[in-house]
């Protein structure tokens, strides 16, 4: 990301930094917890990069409460870890409006400004990379832009 300390500073600002409560979240049930255990009474901020990078299949179950929470965990990872290669075909199918419903319900959760650096994360990603995975990033943040 080109100026990537101006944008986690912007994703600081756009989403709240407060204690989270899994407790009733669901994420994918071959964790036994350990996820929901893990983030328990954590600030998004303070989320394990490991974990984050080990764990991005959990963004395919959680209710879109929960996911826009956590949301921008992965998208620092995007940004500041060179996007293991999980965090990033996680990201590229479950940001991608109209390729999955469910999206649609998380992005409605998130403000003009949440949905502007979840493009501009894409965007990022996407200029950095070939192939599949840059016409997925492409793809995807068509469908961002056209959100709010």
């Amino acid at each position: 990301m080109a100026d990537t300390e101006a944008f986690l500073a912007r994703l600081r600002a756009a989403f709240p930094q407060k204690p989270l409560d899994f407790s009733n979240a669901l994420t994918g049930g071959i964790d036994e917890g350990e996820f929901r255990d893990a983030v328990a009474g954590k600030k998004w901020t303070e989320l394990d990069p490991a974990l984050v990078g080990r764990r991005s299949d959990v963004l395919c179950f959680l209710q879109p409460t929960y996911f826009v929470q956590v949301l921008p965990a992965f998208l620092r990872s995007l940004a500041t870890d060179g996007a293991p290669m999980g965090v990033a075909d996680t990201l590229l199918v479950v940001l991608d409006v109209d390729r999955d419903p469910r999206v649609k319900k998380n992005a409605e959760l998130m403000t003009d400004v949440q949905r502007a650096l979840v493009a501009e994360a894409l965007e990022s990603f996407g200029s950095i990379t070939a192939g599949g995975q840059a016409a997925a990033a492409a793809h995807a943040i068509k469908s961002w832009r056209r959100e709010g």
